[in-house]
């Protein structure tokens, strides 16, 4: 066969296709838009949140290295820094502590940092800089608050730094300041320069600093990788390498590492947005198959004259190609634009923060444009691949619908009746039919997922992980999910809580007290971390083992209040209140484990526990889940260790001597409904007057609750609305096309006596039988799928009860009817705008 270099021809020639189908073209364009939005945002909110948490997290953790070592003596720091797979790293060294009584309820710790470190460890400059001078120091913005001293570079400020064996007393001018939030774990650094620690902490040796917990002129190490891919091995490697053993931290904010160990918590979502993905797909699949169905006979002429099927492919590609070029811009631009307009409302929730991070990762842009691309691939070649296989004769007489096989002869005793016709009509492309069933099915199951999760969302379940009254007054030095910040742990006190009692309207306060103790590892705790440790010999774990010989337990004393929530989270044996206040039972939950969402009871109802401050034993009357009576905790959890609630009489007995007194985590108050403004007002008060207590009514909770449901509702219903516009334009562009191409046979139907009323009312029928078909797959598959993925997914959210919704299923049912009238109409009014003589020339 001869070559010849035909491309221009080829390109010309779909060039001209295109302009000759503007219309489809515009669909095929908005088709790909729609999808390419959808994707591009789903990705950029994901990436982003992910971001913006990574980000908040690290801001607690101190830095966004990768790991870290501390506690290092200058050999051990050069051969560490020197590690051919450490790419960039800071250096911080412990001073000391600063003592002045201004910031007794306030620990800031005084470090010497490089400016690696500053810029890894978020230290922002509003002015100045780090340190150079003996007498220089950098604070942050409330630490010069407490001190009483200007926002300004050179202001003299005396403090006295605690550096283990004396406490050095100096006046400080300021070369740098910095703005960080208060309650944040790594908030309460200050920092000298070189020669200040060269003048007085070089003396000191690190080593015996570091065995007698001092850790003054120890030390620290950040360290950033290649990547955040498999940190722990990577730190564990440098230690074996160096052959070191220094205690060593992974940056908790890189979720990466632990990723595949989520898997099925993922697999929820990963379904919701296939499903999302193959709406969009069914979408441009079906636009392209019709649209290529419609222009076969433009091919089939082509090919009379030697165009080869190669050659008919590569026209239609080109189409699809420039088409998808057009369409891919508008598509990702509007999609990241939707996703950082909706990141504001979903990060603001679920971080609790407004200082979100915009991920620009080019995966957002890449991803969405591969898919987009691949689906649009597919869409093309397979109609392409149909038009270059037929026959001219064939291709110039092909409607779109199959005529070979053998054909079945229907009979019946009383003629044509029109809802048989139309019933058969829908079944002669059975792929058309598959399509657009699968579009506007898969919509449905979408919403009716959507809609079902949100009805999940349970007030009282919410309520009940933060409040059992009407307002809650607690201590936030220990309430804390970072962890214990700074303040007066004591600051609750009895004499406060009485204060609170006495308030006019209030009925009744439930404290809850805490205690946070050691516990040696007895024959039942070492009956289950040893065979751990054989299996994963992680380092914490062979540590408490071996060498702390304990574990840290959470003692809780309850108030009577309390009792209620206990019964909810119990999963072996009873809850008693008689036998639970007698003050010899002991309600003990699940210890938390390395290994994440890893949970056991070390002990079981009938066992018997003691604790070694009290030298009491109880009974344990029940074991509850780690999280039990989460309302009523500091919201905190020690690793290996377990929560215990005892009655609040066991707490508030005197311990013995150089025993600390239990903490007040929270009082609970109980009001009058006729008095709730006036209590509010006496007890906001009471707690205004310091900054370790904090008020919070059930109202307030309730409404934290509403903002999460209205984020939720925004985005999920905005997401469905997509998904069902997709299937509404797969639907519209179906039927139309459907009817446009069948102009030639109603033409036929309407020559041998079948009236325009009659024609009208097939094509009805044929709408409502396509409705009937969609309620038929979403009553029975879409309700499965509905009712599986809705309950996977509220069984992993907290606050949630599933709760199956039938209203998507119903609500849609009429819509569906309305649309397939509405359409068929317009379809109809599109046919019978020419005349059957002109509609049966079209055929010759």
């Amino acid at each position: 066969m001869i070559s010849t270099n035909n491309h221009k021809t080829i390109a010309t020639l779909a060039k001209k296709s295109l302009k000759a189908n503007r219309a489809r073209n515009f669909t095929i364009i908005c088709a790909i838009v729609l999808t390419t939005l959808l994707i591009t945002t789903v990705f950029t909110l994901a990436l982003s949140i992910n971001k913006s948490m990574q980000r908040a997290q690290m801001q607690t953790t101190g830095s966004d290295y990768h790991g870290s070592f501390k506690y290092l003596n200058p050999a051990e720091l050069e051969k560490l820094k020197n590690h051919p797979s450490i790419k960039e790293y800071g250096v911080f060294l412990k001073v000391g502590d600063i003592s002045t009584s201004l910031f007794k309820n306030n620990r800031v710790e005084v470090l010497r940092i490089d400016e690696n470190y500053a810029k890894h460890g978020f230290i922002n400059f509003i002015a100045g800089g780090l340190p150079s001078q003996e007498n220089e120091i950098v604070l942050n913005t409330w630490a010069l608050d407490l001190l009483g001293a200007k926002h300004e570079l050179g202001q003299t400020v005396k403090l006295d730094i605690d550096i283990g064996e004396k406490v050095i007393s100096q006046d400080f001018k300021l070369s740098g300041y910095y703005e960080t939030d208060q309650n944040l774990a790594m908030s309460g650094l200050a920092f000298v320069s070189e020669a200040f620690t060269q003048k007085n902490i070089s003396h000191i040796d690190p080593d015996i600093s570091e065995a007698t917990g001092s850790y003054v002129n120890t030390a620290g190490l950040g360290v950033m990788f290649n990547n955040s891919y498999n940190i722990e091995q990577k730190v564990q490697k440098i230690l074996t390498d160096t052959g070191l053993d220094v205690p060593y931290g992974v940056n908790p904010a890189y979720t990466s590492v632990s990723l595949s160990d989520n898997l099925m918590n993922i697999i929820p979502y990963a379904v919701v947005i296939l499903i999302t993905m193959l709406s969009g797909y069914l979408l441009i699949y079906n636009i392209f198959f019709i649209s290529v169905v419609r222009d076969v006979k433009f091919y089939g002429l082509l090919k009379t004259i030697g165009t080869t099927p190669r050659q008919l492919k590569k026209i239609i590609s080109i189409q699809a190609r420039s088409l998808y070029l057009v369409a891919l811009p508008f598509g990702l631009g509007l999609g990241y634009l939707l996703g950082l307009l909706i990141l504001p409302m979903t990060s603001s929730f679920l971080i609790g923060s407004t200082d979100n991070v915009y991920s620009a990762s080019p995966w957002i842009f890449i991803g969405a444009a591969a898919f987009s691309f691949m689906t649009v691939w597919i869409a093309a070649s397979k109609p392409g691949r149909m038009a270059s296989r037929t026959s001219p004769v064939e291709a110039v007489k092909f409607a779109g619908v199959s005529s070979g096989g053998k054909r079945n002869a229907k009979k019946s005793k009383h003629g044509a009746k029109l809802h048989n016709m139309a019933f058969s009509n829908l079944f002669r492309s059975k792929k058309k039919l598959i399509l657009m069933l699968s579009s506007l099915s898969l919509s449905i199951i979408l919403f009716s997922t959507i809609f079902t999760v949100i009805s999940s969302l349970d007030v009282n379940k919410y309520l009940a992980s933060f409040i059992s009254g009407d307002f809650l007054v607690q201590n936030e030095v220990l309430v804390s999910i970072t962890g214990p910040r700074d303040g007066d742990p004591y600051k609750l006190s009895e004499d406060f809580a009485n204060n609170l009692s006495k308030i006019d309207g209030v009925e009744s306060v439930d404290k809850v007290y805490h205690r946070y103790v050691p516990s040696p590892i007895d024959d039942a705790v070492r009956a289950i971390l040893e065979p751990m440790a054989a299996a994963d010999p992680h380092p914490y774990l062979l540590s408490t083992l071996d060498k702390r010989g304990v574990i840290y337990n959470n003692l809780y004393g309850l108030d009577p209040g309390w009792f209620d929530l206990v019964d909810k989270d119990i999963i072996e044996g009873e809850f008693n209140r008689q036998k639970f206040a007698s003050g010899k039972y002991a309600v003990i939950a699940e210890a938390m484990f390395i290994e994440e969402d890893s949970y056991r009871a070390y002990y079981h109802p009938g066992d018997t526990v003691t604790f070694e401050k009290s030298g009491k034993s109880y009974e344990v009357m029940a074991v509850v889940k780690n999280d039990a009576v989460y309302a009523a905790t500091t919201k905190s959890f020690s690793l290996l260790g377990y929560n215990v609630f005892l009655p609040a009489s066991e707490l508030q007995m005197e311990m013995p001597q150089g025993t600390d007194p239990a903490n007040i985590v929270s009082a609970t108050l109980h009001v009058d409904p006729a008095k709730m403004d006036l209590v509010e007002q006496a007890a906001k008060a009471l707690t205004d007057s310091t900054n370790e207590l904090s008020l919070k009514s059930r109202e307030d909770y309730k409404d934290e609750l509403g903002g999460f449901i209205r984020i939720f509702q925004t985005v999920g219903y905005g997401l469905s609305l997509v998904i069902a516009l997709i299937g509404v334009l797969n639907y519209i562009n179906t039927v139309l096309t459907g009817v446009v191409s069948r102009r030639n046979e109603f033409a036929m139907l309407e020559s041998i006596g079948m009236t325009k009323k009659q024609l009208k009312r097939m094509l009805i029928l044929e709408g409502l039988y396509t409705v009937l078909l969609t309620v038929l797959i979403t009553s029975t598959l879409g309700v499965l799928l509905t009712y599986n993925l809705s309950k996977s997914i509220t069984e992993n959210m907290a606050f949630m009860v599933f709760q199956m919704s039938w209203l998507p299923f119903i609500l849609t049912v009429p819509i569906l009817l309305i649309l397939a009238y509405t359409v068929t109409l317009r379809a109809y009014k599109t046919l019978s705008q020419a005349s059957i003589v002109e509609r049966l020339r079209e055929a010759e």
